[in-house]
């Protein structure tokens, strides 16, 4: 999938977020609101409601709807950036030359003086260490023939 893809598919739930978050905030004043046209009911100053039971039932349901429908998203937005960056990675590290290995378990990267085992599991970190090691001049050097 391409990353102008990703990125609509990234913008468009972190929109649908923000509005259970602008949709819950709402609930959440609306239900102070009543709360506190109900206290001065119930404290005596003020002399009639007109709020219904049902009021703070449903206010209640809409806010925990609103957390499960953000919780769900936030939890897929997550998981597809975790995806997105291991597949990241190993293309970044395949087109540095380092390869997975089944003896030692592992992303190996080879230069021609050293041999490097840069992590077991996770590419996302394979290919960190692997940034290090060519940030410090762990370079694939050419062998020059001797005239």
């Amino acid at each position: 999938m391409s990353t102008l893809r990703l990125r609509a598919i990234y913008k468009q739930l972190d929109d649908k977020i923000g509005n259970s978050k602008e949709a819950a905030l709402f609930e959440v004043k609306e239900l102070k609101a009543d709360l506190n046209e109900l206290q001065r009911y119930l404290s005596g100053r003020k002399k009639e409601t007109t709020l219904q039971p049902e009021d703070f039932l449903r206010s209640a349901y809409e806010i925990a709807q609103y957390l499960r429908d953000m919780q769900k998203r936030e939890e897929v937005l997550a998981e597809m950036q975790d995806v997105a960056a291991a597949i990241e990675a190993e293309e970044y590290l395949e087109s540095r030359g380092a390869k997975l290995l089944s003896r030692p378990a592992g992303w190996h990267f080879q230069t021609s003086k050293e041999r490097f085992l840069l992590h077991a599991d996770d590419p996302v970190k394979a290919a960190v260490k692997l940034r290090k090691l060519l940030a410090s001049g762990k370079r694939l050097k050419k062998i020059r023939k001797k005239k």
